[in-house]
């Protein structure tokens, strides 16, 4: 598995990943915003950076990290395993490349991330991290934090 930019030969095949178990990508997914979303909000909002994931040459996932200007915190804004690779470890695996990016980042020594309260999948993998909940909600949404 790996990250890779986004970029004119992969933008369209990441904007069709999907969570949605039909496979038709909607601007609001149960539990994320779409990638095509994500990749307009990165363009006008900065400190953001979009990665394609990767595995064996095939984009099957999408996340949004970086340091959020208005809080001046780093976030894991946006993850997402398209539909059909999910429950493979692909979200583990994802979530360990992106932490170790983000310790690259200046400064970076703390992550934020949030999530829908009744997302359990996703609550239990970010708790094998370390990440706990702050008992803030942002905009709907359980926050959690992980100190490095």
């Amino acid at each position: 598995m790996k990250l890779v930019e986004i970029n004119k030969d992969n933008w369209l095949s990441t904007v069709l990943l999907t969570t949605n178990e039909d496979g038709k990508a909607t601007v609001v997914e149960k539990f994320v915003a779409s990638n095509a979303l994500s990749i307009a909000q990165s363009i006008y909002e900065t400190g953001w950076i979009v990665r394609g994931i990767e595995v064996d040459d095939k984009m099957i996932g999408f996340t949004m990290y970086g340091l959020d200007e208005d809080t001046k915190n780093y976030w894991i804004c946006r993850l997402m395993i398209d539909h059909t690779c999910q429950g493979k470890g692909y979200g583990r695996e994802a979530i360990q490349l992106i932490m170790d990016e983000m310790k690259q980042l200046d400064s970076c020594d703390t992550i934020y991330l949030s999530t829908e309260p009744d997302n359990e999948v996703a609550i239990k993998l970010y708790e094998s991290f370390g990440f706990q909940k702050t008992g803030k909600m942002n905009e709907g949404e359980a926050e959690f934090v992980l100190k490095l």
